[in-house]
């Protein structure tokens, strides 16, 4: 992080915040400065097929971009992996690799998208999904790329409820505020195992070294 930041005296203006070199995962609240982890390979390339199956789900009319400065209110200002917004708002440089000189409004976002992990995420998760709803942004979707899991929130009355939720093994599915589907694992990770190899009988196989117990038609205690 830049110098500038441990010599900054007084609360974070929007400006004060915009003017540092945004090499991490930066965002002011109220005027206090948050600052996480550069993102990871792993989640880099999450937010990337993540991208990738929202805008293929997207009707004509909508895109996805990100991650954008997300101006919620007076020096607060957050920074969602991705954010579906109508067509025409949002600067043309968010989909690209260089950051936007703009910020977009709050009541322009439909959907903000967050992707976490294990060793991150409890202010994705918890903190700013209050301060998308104190903005009135209508879907929240949250993914976990460790768990793994999705959770898609909708705005009712002023506070996000879930309706939509995917686990390991499992396909996400939502119909609002467009339809989007897709197995959780092509997109936290598509070389993983989806289960046991099962065996010319018709048994799981068991791990090397080992043998399967026979079967006694009881639950072990």
């Amino acid at each position: 992080m830049d110098d500038s930041v441990f010599d900054h005296e007084g609360p974070w203006t929007e400006g004060a915040f915009l003017a540092l070199p945004r090499d991490g995962h930066v965002e002011v609240v109220d005027g206090t400065l948050l600052i996480g982890p550069i993102a990871s390979e792993q989640r880099a390339r999450v937010v990337g097929r993540l991208r990738a199956a929202v805008q293929s789900a997207l009707p004509d009319g909508l895109r996805v971009q990100g991650p954008v400065p997300l101006r919620l209110g007076t020096d607060c200002v957050l920074v969602p992996d991705l954010v579906v917004t109508a067509a025409g708002d949002g600067p043309e440089a968010a989909d690209a690799e260089d950051e936007p000189d703009e910020v977009l409004e709050a009541g322009a976002a439909l959907m903000v998208i967050e992707v976490v992990g294990c060793d991150h995420g409890a202010t994705d998760r918890t903190f700013k999904p209050q301060l998308y709803a104190r903005s009135r942004i209508p879907y929240s979707l949250v993914v976990d790329h460790d768990a793994p899991f999705a959770v898609a929130d909708m705005i009712i009355s002023g506070r996000y409820y879930e309706y939509s939720r995917a686990g390991a093994g499992e396909r996400l599915r939502i119909d609002e505020p467009f339809v989007l589907e897709f197995d959780l694992m092509t997109v936290v990770d598509p070389e993983a195992e989806t289960g046991p190899t099962e065996s010319s009988s018709g048994q799981a196989a068991s791990p090397a070294g080992t043998e399967a117990p026979a079967s006694t038609g009881a639950w072990p205690h």
